[in-house]
């Protein structure tokens, strides 16, 4: 007991600690001297934090919500069609536990500028012209409405192209983690309650949008609260895909922490970065399960 309190007083409350303090001075290597907040208007004030900011909502949008549409009818169709073919389960599971920087190489193959890589070979079936993917930093929503001769730049023109390769690898990662956990839900209701159902004469559509979805919301909003958490701090794939780049498009928050503590020899302004995030994160949770609240426990 009392080992298990020093661990966690000095690992995790001593160093949260010394990360607040950190966050109010101007610390670099060459020394540190405390300014009294200024890293925190400094923060806020810049392009760069507005664009990381926008990167990291753009990537959490675009990775919980898909993911938690694939993985519920996913779940459902393991939990009762698929339920005796325990392969299914294995192969949904089998890239949760892929080492993130493996599979990040894999999908930068995959998604290579060259016009041989695979995803261009898919386009050219459909006769479109190859892309350089992670190397776009165009807008999506710039790319889908030039072509009606609205003009768009700047946040508005969107999450790149690179970052939404990113978020696809991401889903592609969390979607087993997802489904387990989902199956794990389904596998707890009182099966007399599908086949009451069915004897009303209730199909399969109705079996999930009415018993299946309502009985797992609960799970749902700790998915939804975890996948954000997940996605917000995630720092190897978006490093490894895209590094960033190109200009900033797949710079999220936590890419932004550790290039100002390793590149920029910022560390005030990255214990400060840290702690906003931190802050954002729990204020996201918080939001999801306010919202939630009512409709998931009424």
């Amino acid at each position: 007991m009392l080992a298990g309190a020093i661990v966690i007083g000095v690992f995790h409350v001593g160093a949260i600690i010394f990360d607040v303090v950190m966050s109010f001075t101007d610390w670099s290597l060459a020394g540190a001297t405390f300014n009294y907040g200024q890293n925190y208007a400094d923060l806020i004030a810049s392009a760069e934090f507005v664009n990381a900011l926008a990167v990291t909502l753009f990537y959490v949008l675009g990775t919980v919500p898909v993911t938690l549409a694939l993985a519920m009818p996913i779940a459902y169709l393991m939990h009762t069609t698929l339920a005796r073919y325990s392969i299914y389960r294995i192969l949904v599971f089998t890239p949760y536990v892929v080492p993130t920087v493996a599979g990040a190489l894999i999908f930068q193959t995959v998604f290579g500028p060259t016009p041989g890589s695979l995803a261009n070979a898919l386009l050219g079936i459909f006769g479109a012209e190859p892309r350089t993917w992670l190397l776009d930093g165009n807008g999506l929503f710039a790319i889908l409405l030039d072509p009606l001769g609205v003009q768009l730049s700047g946040l508005w023109a969107g999450p790149s192209v690179a970052l939404m390769v990113v978020t696809v690898v991401q889903v592609w990662n969390l979607l087993g983690f997802t489904v387990v956990v989902l199956l794990g839900a389904l596998s707890n209701v009182d099966p007399s309650m599908f086949e009451a159902a069915r004897i009303d004469g209730a199909g399969g559509v109705r079996l999930f949008r009415n018993i299946a979805m309502p009985l797992v919301k609960p799970t749902l909003l700790f998915l939804s609260v975890a996948l954000t958490v997940f996605t917000m701090r995630e720092f190897n794939l978006p490093y490894v895909l895209a590094g960033g780049g190109p200009f900033g498009s797949t710079e999220t928050l936590s890419l932004m922490m550790v290039r100002q503590f390793w590149e920029d020899n910022q560390l005030g302004m990255g214990a400060t970065t840290a702690i906003v995030l931190a802050l954002l994160i729990v204020g996201l949770s918080w939001v999801q399960f306010k919202v939630s609240k009512g409709e998931q426990y009424d």
